[in-house]
């Protein structure tokens, strides 16, 4: 049911926003081909990521995807388990509870012009808000300093999403990870990471 009312709500209503991160960028003066865009910072080769947010306590230097045989893969196919490699480096304490938060961006075209493309927000109604980080990503503790994180990444809990995503796209996922140690009641931003990626 949840996956007929997020469909309808998307093809009904058409909620996309630009994303205010990122600047409308502009390609030569002829529309592109069926109103598609071109894949930006090489996403068509591999996953392009950034860190969107200074002095956060987290850093993270680089992102690779494999199979459980550990086989690089791209693109990704959402609808399949696969593996998230990050290396990354703790500046500060030990995490040992963390809540996630994500946004879907699409690169597309806007509707008054053909010419710009942006990254338009993919309407997610809530579902990938407040994600438990241990629970998800089985990772806890985050100790400090440097660290290589091996995520088994199973999304199909979130197929309702994934299921209105057009294949062979490029999309812009920003990450956003909350401290939730025992006794912060704050919990203030400890990550922040944009990963652009094109999903099969």
């Amino acid at each position: 049911m949840l996956y007929y009312l997020s469909l309808v709500a998307v093809l009904a209503f058409g909620l996309v926003i630009a994303n205010p991160l990122a600047p409308p960028a502009k390609f030569g003066d002829k529309p592109f081909p069926n109103g598609s865009c071109p894949f930006p910072n090489g996403t068509d080769k591999a996953i392009y990521s950034y860190m969107c947010a200074d002095n956060e306590q987290f850093t993270i230097t680089d992102i690779q995807v494999t199979d459980k045989n550990s086989n690089p893969i791209y693109p990704v196919d959402p609808r399949q388990e696969f593996i998230l490699n990050l290396t990354t480096y703790n500046h500060g304490q030990q995490i040992d509870d963390n809540h996630v938060k994500v946004k879907i961006y699409q690169y597309e075209t806007t509707y008054y012009s053909k010419e710009v493309c942006v990254w338009a927000d993919v309407p997610t109604f809530g579902l990938l808000n407040n994600i438990d980080g241990c629970d998800f990503a089985h990772n806890c503790p985050l100790t400090s300093g440097p660290l290589f994180l091996i995520l088994p990444l199973d999304l199909s809990q979130f197929s309702a999403i994934i299921n209105v995503l057009a294949a062979y796209k490029p999309y812009q996922l920003e990450i956003r990870m909350y401290n939730y140690n025992s006794g912060n009641t704050k919990h203030e931003e400890i990550a922040c990471v944009m990963a652009q990626v094109e999903l099969s």
